[in-house]
Formats: structure tokens, C-alpha cells, sequence
């Protein structure tokens, strides 16, 4: 469930996105933090949203988090995964936000507040990353 069943397609590189996918080739999960006001940003962008400032550079995030919110989808966005696909959006432990896939989770088991970690995957040598869920909601 939610795993992609054909090739994947390979992102995009541009100059805001590839420290991004170097990262989960290395298992690191990074994201942009300013270099003038330290403001963290995901997704990655070409300039902070809080200080406009286009000096960055990459930091990496510890992989676990909680569920903030949460959809599944029972259409595939993109051909080859399959459905449902649940995603969530998590308040990393570092206080940004990131969405990402879960990793083949049953929908009903998933919830607001549920603790998530990240396993790194690569499907036919384009890495991606998955969240997981671990042991239930924080206290």
C-alpha cells in the first residue's frame, strides 16, 4: 500500500531542490536555513520567506516528528502508486513542517499527534524517504 509500482520518475534538478535529493541519497533529510535571519523553510525556495534574504544553506533535520495533519489519497496523483495513499503533513522535532508519504501505513491506524520517524528508500536509484509511524501519540 502506498509503495510506487513502476519506475518512479526522477525529480527535476534545480539549483533550490537538489541539496534536497543529494540528502536522501545520503539518508539525511535537509532542509534550507537562512543564512541571515536562520529561519528554517520547507519546502526549499530561492529566497526566505521571512527576511527575503537569498543566502542559505542546508541543515539537516533529525527524521522524527508528530502527525500535525493528515489526508489519504484514493486517487493517485502520480501514475504507479498505489491507493489509498496516506500523507501527512509533520511537525518535525525541530518545529518546521514537511509532507511526505506514509510508508504502506493502514489509514485507520494513523492519527493527529501519532509519533513518525523517517526510513530512506531508494526505488531503482532515485532515493526518496517515507514516514513511519513508531509508537503512538506523544504525551
Amino acid at each position: 500500500m502506498g509503495e510506487p509500482k513502476d519506475q518512479p520518475f526522477k525529480p527535476l534538478s534545480n539549483r533550490d531542490f537538489d541539496f534536497f535529493y543529494e540528502g536522501l541519497a545520503q539518508s539525511r533529510l535537509l532542509v534550507q536555513q537562512c543564512g541571515e535571519c536562520g529561519a528554517m523553510r520547507c519546502p526549499p525556495g530561492p529566497a526566505c520567506p521571512e527576511c527575503h534574504s537569498f543566502s542559505w544553506s542546508p541543515r539537516p533535520l533529525s527524521g522524527t516528528g508528530v502527525i500535525y495533519s493528515y489526508t489519504v489519497h484514493h486517487h493517485p496523483a502520480l501514475a504507479g502508486f498505489e491507493t489509498p495513499l496516506p500523507v501527512a503533513l509533520v511537525e518535525m522535532d525541530e518545529s518546521i513542517r514537511m509532507v511526505g508519504p506514509m510508508d504502506g501505513t493502514d489509514p485507520t491506524r494513523i492519527r493527529i499527534g501519532a509519533k513518525i520517524d523517517t526510513r530512506f528508500i531508494d526505488r531503482n536509484g532515485v532515493a526518496g524517504y517515507r514516514f513511519v509511524l513508531t509508537d503512538g501519540a506523544r504525551p
